[in-house]
């Protein structure tokens, strides 16, 4: 069986790899010349080894620890042994599965209705022959209002290579990190506010030679679930992002995990998909933005709740290893 995948991000590759080997036969169209070219932080965290490659090259450093300010203030410094994640070289990772799957490059994907249905086509009039097509091109067809802005400076400020920083603020539904990177730092701002305001509250935290500056849009609405019952959605386009951190490429990952394995065991992916720890969580996440969006709870306390409550329980939440009772021992019932 053809599978024609659109988008060579996470989700399109991991879905293409997953099928490797199978009765489906996948073919990933990219509209661009190479792969990992949306701005990123390039945090992967733990979870996804088993499943697809991370060779040594692709990973910067790994990350056994973390800090979290509020309005500028240390609040906790947490460091282990155990690695929580990484931070990788995206485009090389990305690039490592591409090279062993069949991609197409500067293939840009447009739809048609035809019919009463829609039929792909490429841009130079070529038609996509395939028995199935899934969707995994990222934001970039979700309504404005289901992302929000995120821009980042790389910088050469050296800081230690095992921690991540994260800034949160009392008027900002979002937060500001500081990640490693091979060139020194990723210093990035991402929330519901515009990106003047988001530039002005970054500069406190911009230090060393900037290299580049760019931003993106960022799915932040929870799962989309119109597109969810049409099955034909993996990733972003999904909505597969953690909105409370902007955590998308282990996610995304793991979206195109249950996709592949409902396909192979010829199983419901609507059914699987929600019963899955991945659709409660980012769901449960939506819900608790969506509660600040409606002054159910002030930017204020959900800022001093994720900074000052156990760490180990903002931890959970905020990679999505968490269940109910965690919810309810850092938020209480009101949002839930």
């Amino acid at each position: 069986m053809e599978v024609a995948i659109v988008g060579a991000g996470p989700a399109g590759l991991s879905l293409a790899w997953f099928l490797k080997g199978t009765k489906y036969n996948a073919t990933v169209y990219e509209a661009l010349d190479d792969v990992g070219k949306k701005p990123c932080a390039w945090g992967l965290m733990s979870g996804v080894e088993s499943l697809l490659p991370i060779t040594k090259d692709s990973i910067i450093s790994e990350i056994k620890g973390f800090r979290i300010y509020l309005n500028d203030k240390l609040i906790h410094d947490v460091r282990g042994k155990q690695t929580l994640g990484y931070i990788i070289n995206k485009p090389l990772f990305l690039n490592h599965l591409a090279e062993r799957l069949n991609v197409k490059f500067n293939s840009k994907v447009i739809r048609k209705r035809e019919g009463g249905k829609e039929e792909y086509y490429l841009v130079n009039g070529e038609k996509i022959n395939a028995d199935m097509v899934v969707i995994s091109n990222g934001h970039y067809e979700l309504p404005k209002d289901h992302t929000i802005p995120a821009i980042q400076y790389i910088t050469d400020y050296k800081i230690d290579p095992e921690i991540v920083e994260f800034y949160f603020y009392s008027d900002l539904l979002g937060y500001a990190w500081i990640f490693p990177d091979d060139k020194g730092s990723k210093i990035g701002i991402g929330g519901y506010a515009d990106i003047n305001f988001l530039k002005e509250r970054l500069s406190k935290l911009v230090k060393g030679k900037v290299f580049t500056f760019h931003g993106a849009r960022v799915s932040d609405y929870g799962i989309e679930e119109q597109r969810l019952k049409e099955k034909k959605y993996v990733g972003e386009a999904l909505g597969t992002v953690y909105p409370l951190t902007g955590e998308g490429i282990r996610p995304s990952i793991l979206s195109s995990k249950i996709y592949a394995d409902s396909l192979l065991e010829d199983k419901d992916f609507v059914k699987e998909f929600k019963s899955s720890k991945l659709y409660f969580t980012i769901q449960a996440q939506a819900k608790i933005i969506d509660g600040v969006k409606k002054k159910i709870m002030s930017i204020s306390l959900l800022s001093k709740l994720l900074t000052k409550s156990d760490p180990d329980i903002v931890y959970k939440i905020a990679i999505g290893d968490f269940g109910m009772s965690d919810l309810i021992k850092l938020f209480g019932r009101s949002l839930l």
